[in-house]
This record gives structure tokens, C-alpha cells and sequence, in this order.
């Protein structure tokens, strides 16, 4: 006689913080057997350094004179962004949340590298979307007295 054991399936997630341990909890008893991937190797730590001096991702611009940031992301070279930005602010093109800033309250932008820097290396996709609205949210619960939800 022989004896048939039900085979458990394997789904992997990608351990980004420690609250992918608890929704992996909630899989406990059922017939899945679940890993952990990591999404900072070596690999992609030297490949993101060495191959891509300009990358794409979430960036933040200072604002000279309120010392507020301005959280945007670009699918693009960043600096091709920082420069969109600078061209319409000096054709008066309230494109951009910066820009309009800086055109209503006349004030003066800066050098990119006083100004600029870029938050998290991103591909163009619906991820970049969410790290920029994670961004946003940190930065408002932050620096001002609103309360997280």
C-alpha cells in the first residue's frame, strides 16, 4: 500500500520590510511553502553602480527658499528631468508642481547639485509609481504635524 502525500507548491516573495512576514503569516496553513528573494545582491549592487551613470527613478528638488522638496520620478535620465524643469521655469510653462512653486512665488531655483539629488534608482514601470507615493507620504508625515493614518 502506498501512501500519497499532498505536495506542497513554493511561492516566492520579495522581502522589501518585515511586514511581508506578516502577510506570509497568513498563508501558514495552507499547501504553500513560501521563500524569501532579496532585492539587494551584489550582483545588482555592482551592476546598478558600474553600468548606469544617469539613471531613472524617484528624485527630490530643493527649493532655495522655503527649504521645501518637491518629490517627482522620472522613466528618463534624471538630469534630461532636472533640465525639463529648469527650461520651464525660464519660458514661464507651469508644467510641474516645481515650476509653478518657483514661477507664483518668485523664487530662485538652484544648481543641480545643490538641488537635486536622486532618492531611489528606478525602471520605468507601476513600481516606480508606488515608491514615489511612499516617498511623498514620508516626507509629509515627516515634516509637518499630520498624523499617519
Amino acid at each position: 500500500m502506498r501512501r500519497t502525500y499532498p505536495y506542497k507548491k513554493w511561492i516566492t516573495f520579495t522581502y522589501y520590510s518585515p511586514l511581508i512576514r506578516k502577510v506570509t503569516n497568513l498563508f501558514k496553513r495552507t499547501n504553500l511553502n513560501i521563500p524569501f528573494r532579496t532585492t539587494n545582491t551584489i550582483y545588482q549592487q555592482l551592476s546598478d553602480k558600474l553600468g548606469n551613470i544617469n539613471p531613472s527613478g524617484i528624485y527630490e528638488l530643493k527649493y532655495n527658499a522655503c527649504k521645501k522638496l518637491y518629490i517627482g520620478q522620472s522613466g528618463g535620465s534624471i538630469t534630461v528631468r532636472h533640465k525639463e524643469h529648469i527650461r520651464y521655469i525660464r519660458i514661464n510653462n507651469p508644467t510641474s508642481a516645481y515650476t509653478m512653486h518657483i514661477l507664483n512665488n518668485r523664487q530662485e531655483y538652484g544648481t543641480v547639485d545643490g538641488t537635486f539629488k536622486l532618492i531611489q534608482p528606478f525602471n520605468k514601470g507601476t513600481k516606480m509609481n508606488c515608491w514615489e507615493s511612499l516617498y511623498i507620504y514620508i516626507y509629509i508625515h515627516t515634516h509637518t504635524n499630520i498624523p499617519p493614518m
